[in-house]
């Protein structure tokens, strides 16, 4: 967040609530903790993830610092830093906690529905449990229809679990993320422009309509990562890599991606910041950018059923940059 900020303090804007304020660096990471969907409320499930994950943005803090003075992604070591980082901030997000917390839902909700769909996969299931575990009593097939009708069946997930499956999806990103061509996108020195983070800090965003938004060997997609206020990592399939610096019109788009995408917050370095309004004119009224995508838009719907729609494609809207404009 520090290359995001004026000194240590920093400006949010917060969606859920329509209004912005300025903080701290450290008060602005752990607003009502936005990274938490659930978990079992025990005291150090709050510092797990601060002291782990800590520790490895301190590392890639450095990489991060080294590519941007240098405006280069020749030396290796620091590269593979940066390529590691990108693969957790890609999955350290509340969606990725809420899509694994609903298909814990639906695996605990499935299972005493498929146990139960007869008397022989029920009796067969329970000699497996009372050969393993040896319980005192087993219930009969009709006592276990009646209880079924009784119980509700919920899930908590300890944050360490979370931090588990997100280096488990992490560590499948990099050999992917690492083949991808980068590229770094500069504010010109000349102009007060600057990028934006948020709470989804790595957006996918398809170069034209009809992209299924799976932006894994789509050679249509980019993947925006906002490093500081001045530099933009982007990530592509394209044959060359490329430092440029970039124009307000791409710079409002950017900006216009973190801030319809993220879940509640967005961080930036002034009270003010451009963003690319549905009619293309670029805007910097952050109050009408809190309307416009206030909570309603924000609320991603639970899954109601196995196999329901959790996931959604990037909020963007193609049109709003064609490929005439890159250079603006």
């Amino acid at each position: 967040m520090k290359r995001f900020a004026q000194g240590d303090k920093i400006w949010v804007s917060d969606f859920e609530i329509k209004k912005q304020h300025q903080s701290n660096i450290d008060d602005a990471a752990i607003i009502t903790d936005f990274y938490t969907v659930k978990t079992i409320d025990k005291d150090e499930d709050g510092i797990i993830e601060q002291n782990f994950l800590g520790e490895i943005e301190s590392l890639a803090g450095d990489a991060i610092d080294h590519i941007i003075k240098k405006r280069t992604f020749k030396d290796r070591p620091q590269w593979d830093i940066l390529v590691n980082f990108t693969a957790l901030m890609y999955v350290r997000t509340p969606l990725f906690r809420q899509i694994i917390l609903e298909i814990y839902e639906h695996s605990a909700n499935m299972l005493p529905k498929e146990i139960l769909k007869d008397e022989s996969t029920f009796n067969n299931a329970m000699q497996k449990i009372k050969d393993k575990i040896k319980p005192d009593a087993i219930l009969s097939y009709e006592k276990a229809l009646d209880a079924q009708k009784h119980i509700d069946i919920t899930v908590d997930i300890p944050r360490t679990f979370y931090i588990k499956l997100m280096m488990v999806y992490a560590s499948r990103l990099v050999p992917i993320i690492g083949k991808m061509t980068p590229h770094l996108f500069f504010v010109p020195y000349y102009t007060n422009a600057s990028f934006v983070t948020g709470d989804v800090p790595i957006i996918a965003a398809p170069r034209k309509p009809g992209s299924t938004g799976m932006w894994i060997g789509d050679t249509n997609c980019d993947l925006y990562f906002p490093l500081s206020s001045k530099c933009c990592l982007v990530l592509n399939y394209d044959s060359l890599s490329t430092v440029i610096e970039i124009g307000k019109t791409r710079i409002a788009f950017i900006n216009h991606l973190v801030a319809c995408n993220c879940t509640r917050i967005v961080l930036s370095e002034n009270q003010t910041f451009i963003w690319m309004q549905e009619n293309r004119i670029i805007s910097n009224n952050i109050q009408h950018l809190l309307d416009s995508w206030g909570p309603e838009k924000k609320t991603t719907p639970r899954a109601k059923i196995p196999g329901g729609n959790i996931l959604s494609s990037c909020r963007n809207d193609w049109k709003l940059l064609t490929s005439d404009d890159k250079s603006k």
